[in-house]
């Protein structure tokens, strides 16, 4: 194993960052041991000095730019959200030589042009394994299907939607399942990216760029809200064998791909029927591969923390 450590940057400290920061604290000899070398999380930007966290020691600062300009910092781990000022800070972290590891699903989808060239001209590695799906691999599966033709791709890519539609069917209110999805940790006290369906679009956005080897803006998916959906619809779609889930579904047509989230019935059987709690289930068919799911826990700290560290990992591994 190399002597020379390489040094972490975390800008932001929220539940993914400080989940991440455990994961430094708490296993460093298994992270040290899947990169081949000595990992160092050197210090994390954050908002408020004073919010209680639980982030082990991590050095931290309320200068985001001191995490890019730090010397000791070789890769840049962007969990703070949003575009601004999170694009700013990803396009200043390749313009000084850092690699980058984000879980921002709205830059990555909005962005893709500019942060995929700003990695390029730096000759530094761009990862968002974490933007779909957290601790599921769909992003390194399909971007080893270069050679595949898509159809179809369908699937749950937001937990907050399942969770809220599996709530339903025990007879609450959209409303009481909102309320028990917010106190769980599942959706934010603004929860409109979730049940309006931003969220969903960004991650479908993702995966459509990378089967297509070009971007495909979120503009172009068409949305349905979840708000006002009345149990009377979850009880008819159980009378006939069904499910309501927010569903994503991307047509991918000789001419153009057709894009669309938002509630569908599924069968009761399947996997998107079946799946509660913060599941993400994706299915692709192709020419060459008729048939792939993936499927496991899409959202919560640990598991987008996974996803961040294997992104992290992989970087090391490469020797740059």
């Amino acid at each position: 194993m190399s002597a020379k450590p390489l040094g972490v940057g975390l800008l932001g400290l929220g539940t993914v960052g400080s989940a991440v920061a455990r994961a430094f604290a708490d296993r460093s000899r298994r992270i040290d041991a899947a990169a081949g070398r000595p990992l160092t999380l050197v210090a994390a930007a954050v908002r408020d000095l004073k919010r209680p966290r639980d982030a082990g020691d991590v050095p931290v600062t309320t200068d985001p730019h001191a995490i890019l300009d730090d010397p000791d910092i070789a890769i840049v781990v962007e969990v703070m959200g949003g575009t601004d000022p999170a694009g700013e800070l990803v396009l200043g972290s390749f313009e000084r030589r850092k690699h980058v590891v984000t879980a921002n699903k709205e830059l990555v989808a909005k962005e893709w042009n500019a942060v995929h060239e700003a990695a390029r001209l730096a000759k530094r590695e761009l990862r968002f394994e974490a933007a779909v799906a957290a601790a599921v691999p769909v992003i390194a599966g399909m971007r080893g299907l270069g050679a595949v033709r898509p159809r179809v791709l369908r699937g749950l890519l937001n937990g907050t939607t399942t969770y809220i539609c599996s709530r339903m069917e025990t007879g609450k209110s959209f409303d009481e399942a909102l309320a028990e999805a917010t106190a769980a940790g599942y959706a934010e006290a603004d929860p409109t990216n979730d049940v309006d369906g931003h969220d969903a679009a960004y991650k479908l956005a993702i995966l459509i760029s990378i089967l297509e080897g070009r971007h495909f803006h979120p503009d172009h998916v068409r949305r349905a809200t979840l708000r006002g959906i009345a149990a009377s619809e979850l009880t008819g779609a159980a009378a006939r064998g069904a499910r309501i889930r927010y569903l994503a579904v991307a047509d991918f047509g000789d001419r153009a791909t057709k894009a669309r989230v938002g509630p569908e019935e599924v069968s009761a059987e399947s996997l998107e029927g079946q799946a509660t709690g913060p599941t993400n289930v994706i299915t692709l068919e192709g020419d060459l591969v008729s048939r792939l799911v993936w499927s496991g826990p899409g959202a919560g700290g640990d598991a987008t923390a996974s996803a961040i560290l294997g992104d992290v990992i992989a970087i090391a591994r490469s020797g740059t």
